[in-house]
């Protein structure tokens, strides 16, 4: 967000910035001249609130205020969101920002894998599960490194005989011990209690979707297993390239 503001200020943008509910109070007496709104990445929740210092603030009086001419940004197109008369624009579903956002979080995963294992990358193999946007960044990245790679998916792919790491579907993979590290892209659960009970050995599992459902919450709670929901890894590990990508995204739209 900070590049995004400095970003706005250099074209010529006036920004009022949200900080705190003091800041949000001024926001709200000033809603129905405002042209542009950024809302935080993950959106409004279903009954009308943000995250503001850790404290959720309710935006409903802003809304209720706002012209049907403001132009919304979120990341997220949560059912509030979704009501709203408003045009609002999902930075996180626009094509270059996905991809963008795939190869950085690629290089938190992989100084996630560096983190939490304690010998070389070489000495493991890598399950990545998954074969969109972020799956492919990973499996990509993993592979230009020299260190051995498998996909995990729950759909044949064409193009699987030509890629240069190994491929297994997601229905062989569930009945089979899982490499050492398990890096879960799909957005949905693939990894049950059930499935790990029957590991005989366990791996360090990484799950990158959103709200961490590819693993089971019961997993989570095992005390034999090492499973980790990775937090947005784009604003953690390239905070400046990745408020770059869309402010360029806020921009282009502004100006058209």
């Amino acid at each position: 967000m900070e590049i995004i503001i400095q970003r706005l200020r250099s074209a010529g943008i006036q920004v009022q910035e949200g900080r705190c509910e003091k800041d949000m109070e001024q926001i709200e007496r000033m809603a129905n001249k405002m042209d542009l709104v950024i809302l935080p990445i993950q959106g409004v929740s279903d009954d009308g609130f943000i995250e503001l210092k850790k404290r959720g603030y309710c935006m409903k009086d802003f809304f209720a205020s706002l012209r049907k001419e403001t132009l919304i940004f979120t990341g997220v197109i949560t059912p509030y969101i979704k009501k709203l008369p408003q045009t609002v624009i999902s930075l996180l579903a626009r094509e270059e920002v996905v991809a963008a956002n795939a190869a950085l979080t690629a290089e938190g995963i992989l100084a996630m894998v560096i983190q939490n294992t304690p010998r070389s990358l070489p000495e493991y193999r890598y399950d990545v599960i998954g074969f969109g946007h972020c799956g492919r960044a990973i499996a990509g990245l993993f592979h230009q490194l020299g260190l051995e790679v498998r996909i995990v998916s729950a759909h044949a792919h064409p193009e699987s005989a030509q890629l240069p790491y190994s491929f297994i579907r997601l229905q062989e993979w569930q009945f089979q011990q899982p490499w050492p590290v398990v890096i879960n892209t799909a957005p949905a659960e693939v990894i049950s209690e059930a499935m790990v009970a029957g590991w005989q050995t366990q791996p360090l599992i990484i799950d990158i979707a959103s709200r961490a459902v590819g693993v089971s919450e019961r997993v989570y709670k095992r005390k034999d297993t090492h499973v980790i929901a990775a937090p947005p890894l784009p604003g953690i590990v390239a905070w400046q390239s990745a408020g770059e990508i869309l402010a360029d995204v806020i921009l282009k739209e502004v100006k058209r």
